[in-house]
């Protein structure tokens, strides 16, 4: 069976942060086939446009914008086109439980985010020194300095998230259960299709559940659930060399008709077709 390469922090930097620059012109090429990473991934877009995918989206980039990868998340970039970008690679160790609460948070509804002019110069300005850096890793004085400015990086990220978290009313106590609720699908490698599971596991009731997940997200948790399926179906069609009836089973499915009948269903094509279109 053929897996989705994975990249480790620890492959690229012995400490865990990483950064490049990337133009039309850079020796560097950007990564275009798809992978997975053990770390989070934040690019901002100095000037021109790129297409990536995170997960079958795909989104376009351009100048002022910023797109963040979170973990395990499987992408890859499209087109660079003539994207001139920045880009810094952090192990989770160095993100506090509140930024990491804001990504999460803004992970619900993904997709680029703006930066205002202020944060995007003083992100520049810290990517510039972040760069001059990268290549003195002598001792652990600059280290620790590369540290703290790749954590501040990371800060105004997460303050421009939050700009745009902070244009929607949303209840508290709601969005803490659906953080939560969205957690445990990472905890478990098969997921469960009975919503009395997951209420059962954050103890609400099936009821109060739907209530607060169709607050946040727009829909019920069955929807939510049969799109976490579909989404590693997916990824499995694609990436894997399994036949659909492994893949089936392995989404804890034992009647493949089922399954392709409610892929179908779901998607808008047969996991036969779906396999053809992206491996052409």
């Amino acid at each position: 069976m053929t897996d989705i390469p994975i990249h480790r922090a620890t492959q690229q930097s012995d400490f865990g942060i990483f950064a490049k620059e990337l133009s039309p012109v850079s020796p560097t090429r950007s990564i275009d086939y798809i992978h997975r990473d053990d770390y989070y991934i934040f690019a901002i877009i100095e000037s021109g446009t790129c297409t990536v995918s995170i997960d079958f989206k795909d989104s376009y980039l351009s100048a002022g914008y910023g797109i963040c990868v979170q973990p395990y998340q499987v992408h890859r970039v499209i087109d660079t086109g003539n994207a001139k970008a920045f880009l810094l690679f952090v192990d989770g160790a160095f993100i506090d439980t509140r930024t990491k609460h804001t990504i999460a948070e803004y992970a619900l509804s993904p997709t680029p985010f703006s930066i205002s002019d202020i944060l995007y110069a003083e992100l520049i300005q810290l990517f510039s020194m972040i760069l001059r850096r990268i290549d003195k890793l002598e001792n652990n004085k600059p280290k620790t300095v590369l540290q703290h400015l790749s954590c501040a990086v990371v800060g105004i990220i997460a303050d421009s998230m939050q700009e745009t978290i902070g244009q929607k009313s949303q209840n508290k106590r709601h969005l803490e259960i659906t953080l939560a609720f969205k957690e445990l699908f990472s905890e478990e490698k098969q997921i469960n299709r009975n919503v009395s599971y997951y209420a059962e596991a954050l103890h609400i009731s099936p009821v109060y559940l739907n209530e607060v997940i169709k607050d946040i997200t727009g829909m019920s948790v069955s929807k939510y659930i049969q799109n976490e399926l579909m989404l590693r179906a997916k990824r499995m069609l694609v990436y894997t060399s399994l036949r659909i009836s492994e893949i089936s089973i392995h989404l804890g499915i034992d009647d493949c008709a089922y399954f392709t009948r409610l892929f179908t269903k779901a998607v808008g094509m047969s996991p036969t077709c779906f396999r053809k279109k992206y491996l052409e």
